[in-house]
């Protein structure tokens, strides 16, 4: 308060007693009045909107990420229910790896033999397409081949069936032979025997031929006795 206020207000208290003494108030130097306030200078808007701005440039980066990473988020929403139910089959998986591994060491030592045949199939294509040349070779040349047979089997068969018929023969001859034998065997005997017949005969008729000169012998030798 002013100096001037304060003696109005003491002016306009309540008298005081006169029993009391004087306030002897001190003289002031006398102070020029304040000067009025400057009305306050109205800043422009771009100096409000500098904060704004800045706070957008630091902002920037971090927008710029999260346009960038947007993809990535929905991707990754996506994959969500892929990766769950990835992680449901794991225990499948580990339990199907467990029995595939002998199937794949087998099939890391059957890769060296794989790699050999791979190596070697051209070899075994040449190969094969050599012998269905010869194939072919031989297929073109087996009707000339065959007539040729034909012509040399036939007087050959022809030899081979006189042959045949003779050696049947032979067989045949062979198997008669001892009925032959037999029957040369009994005709002998039955010859000795007509034979034997006849000399029997010839013998028997001899005898009686020599009775009656006999006979007539003794007759003339008795009549000499007597």
């Amino acid at each position: 308060m002013s100096i001037e206020n304060e003696v109005e207000v003491n002016s306009n208290a309540a008298p005081v007693s006169s029993d009391a003494p004087p306030v002897v108030l001190p003289v002031l130097p006398d102070v020029a009045p304040p000067a009025p306030a400057a009305a306050p200078v109205a800043k422009p808007a771009a100096s409000k909107a500098a904060p704004k701005k800045a706070a957008a440039k630091k902002a920037a980066p971090k927008k710029a990420a999260a346009k960038k990473a947007a993809p990535k988020k929905a991707a990754a929403k996506k994959a969500a229910p892929k990766k769950a139910a990835a992680k449901k089959a794991a225990p499948k998986k580990a339990v199907a790896k467990k029995k595939a591994a002998p199937k794949k060491a087998a099939a890391k030592k059957a890769a060296p033999k794989k790699a050999a045949a791979k190596k070697a199939a051209p070899k075994k294509a040449v190969k094969k397409a050599a012998k269905k040349a010869v194939k072919k070779t031989a297929a073109r040349k087996a009707p000339a081949k065959k007539a040729a047979k034909k012509v040399t089997r036939a007087p050959a068969k022809k030899g081979a069936k006189v042959a045949k018929k003779v050696s049947s023969k032979k067989t045949a001859s062979k198997k008669a032979a001892p009925k032959k034998a037999a029957v040369k065997k009994s005709a002998s005997k039955k010859a000795v025997a007509k034979t034997a017949k006849r000399s029997t005969a010839s013998k028997k008729a001899s005898v009686k031929s020599a009775r009656p000169a006999k006979k007539a012998a003794g007759k003339k030798a008795a009549a000499k006795r007597k």
